[in-house]
């Protein structure tokens, strides 16, 4: 059967009722995800009814829930057993994407899915998060590489003990003597032999691995339903990013009957970024505010959806680095429409070509044999280890190990000449912000400008 996507959905959708798979595989952005499994669920109980029950994959007994699928219910209707973050799809091959979720969640300050990509990440490799054991910032690098099949991060994991604390009061699926048999294979059997007509299962995930046996069985036989979106600052990467947030704009005001005004819709995306769920939520409360008027405007995004520091700052590093000076000038001038200070700014460009500079400064020597081609992995293998041993820069180079890599290749686009001068602008920059009558727009303007231009940002 073919695979569905975000664009092929509504054709799925628009099947009869009766005509069904009786496991359905949903897995990408998990907002996605959501709101795809409420249609689907709409059309599943659309003409026969039944009942939903809910089953948190986290704390799964396989061997339960597929009891309760290969029995009769008493129950009249569909019964639809829908398993969120299934287990069944993990392997060492998205570990490396799990630990990545993690971090990011943690560096967002958002505990929940941080906690979450966190246990996902051990069960991968086959361990269990309520085990006392198995602390991740304890764990020998050997060890680690061997369970979840990639170098153990540099840096202080402790953070990572928080999100992992054992809750006693939960069960989990290793308590359980039967779930020792393998679940994927348990699940294939009972397709094989047959499941009663009202069943059916769906399981969402936010990774999967596609090699294994289940994930092709399902593709083959069942319905599975891709809605990942690509990640990163890539064109390609943006453009589908964006395509996915004008639907989600779309459907959200059709389904309150409001519009919104020419252009907001764009700036709504620069404050959110490529948060699907933030995106739904702050426009609801925006309709929400704004009662029974029918356009959004201008004011009422700039009262109620504001835009965080990090990524608007994370954004302005980003724009100069691709040399993007039209958006480099459009972002500071949002900077300071939502109130962040103009010394700020300067202080983050500061830190920012700083780190650039001590980079590049540390592939000047032979020893490193940093290559701007090598892979991250070969990073870490082979540079990472000469740089912990310089002791003076430990504060310095502390960060993640890809964050560490990336900063490194960027930096050997630049010279040190380069750089040095960059250094020199912020500082004449922040003079003229702290005692000079210019205004502090012409000031930023000027700073982007001067680190941008073809004799200054020369390589």
């Amino acid at each position: 059967m073919p695979t569905y996507t975000r664009e092929t959905l509504p054709m799925l959708l628009a099947q009869p009722a009766e005509s069904t798979s009786q496991v359905f595989l949903l897995f990408g952005d998990r907002y996605l995800c959501q709101n795809a499994v409420e249609q689907l669920e709409k059309r599943l109980l659309q003409n026969k009814g039944g009942t939903i029950h809910p089953i948190d994959g986290d704390q799964e007994d396989s061997t339960a829930t597929l009891a309760k699928l290969r029995s009769f219910s008493l129950l009249p209707g569909r019964q639809l057993y829908k398993v969120t973050d299934t287990r069944l799809f993990l392997s060492k091959q998205v570990a490396k994407n799990l630990w990545d979720k993690a971090f990011k969640a943690h560096s967002d300050n958002k505990p929940e899915q941080a906690s979450r990509a966190l246990r996902s990440l051990l069960k991968s490799g086959g361990l269990d998060p309520h085990a006392p054991d198995n602390e991740l910032d304890s764990m020998a690098p050997a060890e680690w590489q061997q369970c979840l099949g990639f170098g153990k991060p540099a840096g202080d994991l402790s953070w990572t003990r928080t999100y992992l604390a054992v809750d006693q009061n939960k069960d989990s699926e290793s308590s359980s003597p039967a779930s020792s048999n393998d679940p994927s294979e348990m699940l294939s059997n009972a397709l094989a032999a047959g499941l009663p007509e009202n069943n059916i299962l769906i399981l969402l995930a936010e990774e999967v691995d596609k090699r294994k046996k289940l994930f092709k069985l399902l593709k083959d036989e069942q319905t599975v339903i891709d809605l990942s979106v690509e990640t990163g600052a890539g064109a390609k990467a943006q453009k589908e990013q964006k395509t996915v947030l004008q639907e989600l704009v779309q459907q959200t005001l059709k389904e309150h009957n409001k519009t919104m005004a020419p252009g907001l819709a764009e700036l709504l995306f620069d404050r959110v970024g490529f948060h699907p769920v933030a995106l739904v939520v702050e426009l609801r409360k925006v309709i929400l505010y704004i009662d029974d008027r029918q356009q959004i405007t201008r004011e009422d995004l700039d009262l109620l959806v504001g835009r965080t520091r990090q990524e608007a700052l994370f954004e302005l590093t980003a724009a100069i680095t691709r040399r993007d000076t039209e958006q480099a000038l459009a972002i500071g001038d949002r900077l300071q429409e939502n109130g962040i200070h103009p010394l700020a700014v300067v202080a983050t460009l500061r830190n920012f070509v700083r780190g650039l500079l001590l980079s590049r400064a540390l592939q000047e020597q032979p020893d490193l044999q940093f290559q701007p081609s090598m892979s991250a992995a070969s990073f870490q293998q082979n540079c990472l280890p000469r740089l912990k041993e310089r002791e003076q820069w430990k504060k310095e180079l502390s960060g993640h190990p890809f964050a560490l890599y990336m900063q490194f290749k960027t930096a050997a686009n630049y010279t040190l000449p380069v750089l040095s001068g960059w250094m020199k602008l912020l500082l004449e920059a922040e003079f003229r912000l702290k005692g000079s009558p210019i205004a502090a727009a012409t000031v930023l303007q000027h700073l982007i400008l001067a680190m941008l231009t073809t004799d200054s940002a020369k390589v």
